[in-house]
């Protein structure tokens, strides 16, 4: 089942103002929901950050993300995104932003961290503004997640996690570095600019960390990481 003639003319519009007023982000939207939809792309029109939006079919056998049409960003829901992790991203393709809407139930849970994404919004939080700093946070390498939901991941971290084991993970003085500044929640380049070091080499050293710790994004890893003790929690850092 395809998203209505009514989200995709409104996705359109937004696409070709975007497209006249120069160049900017690509916008895909999967989310299986018409009103959401239309919601989704009068607001992203509004930014001029924003070159065009398009709207992806509504079924549940719906492409991937980095399937079909090229986007930098894709917006969609937590139960459509649950299924990147059975479907990885295939190599040599751009890969894009992945940009998950949250109820407060899934807030609740917690279960988002497990999710393959580059960022996090609640739908009630939904505005303009927020889209806007979201977007703003992904391209500089930040991953936004509400505030309830970071509170709730540091606060498990001090339990044990018994599925990785610390002496089985071994990292470089250089990656726990990286994943201590993490931690602060710091930015690639604002970990670049600490250790001296290029942005493609932080990259490489996220994603080695990622790798290692059988994470699928940062705040996943520095969980993990908290849990098993291969860093402290950020609280105990900071002084009294």
């Amino acid at each position: 089942m395809s998203m209505s003639s009514s989200a995709s003319a409104a996705a359109e519009d937004t696409g070709t103002r975007g497209t006249e007023a120069g160049t900017g982000l690509r916008v895909a939207l999967d989310v299986g929901n018409e009103v959401l939809a239309r919601g989704l792309a009068d607001a992203l029109g509004q930014l001029a950050e924003v070159a065009g939006v398009t709207c992806r079919g509504g079924g549940p056998q719906a492409q991937p993300p980095w399937g079909g049409e090229s986007a930098d960003v894709v917006i969609i829901t937590s139960a459509r995104a649950a299924r990147l992790r059975d479907d990885p991203h295939p190599a040599g393709c751009p890969r894009p932003k992945i940009l998950v809407l949250l109820d407060e139930a899934e807030v609740a849970r917690s279960s988002a961290a497990a999710l393959p994404a580059d960022g996090f919004l609640l739908q009630m939080d939904l505005t303009v503004d927020a889209l806007r700093d979201a977007l703003a946070r992904m391209a500089r390498g930040e991953i936004p997640m509400p505030a309830r939901l970071t509170r709730d991941l540091l606060s498990r971290a001090g339990s044990p996690v018994h599925d990785v084991m610390p002496r089985l993970v071994r990292l470089t003085a250089r990656e726990k570095e990286t994943l201590t500044l993490l931690a602060e929640g710091l930015s690639n380049k604002q970990i670049a600019r600490r250790l001296a070091i290029s942005d493609h080499g932080v990259k490489r050293l996220v994603t080695s960390v990622l790798l290692k710790l059988g994470a699928p994004n940062r705040t996943a890893a520095v969980v993990t990481a908290i849990g098993v003790g291969i860093i402290g929690h950020p609280r105990d850092s900071q002084p009294a």
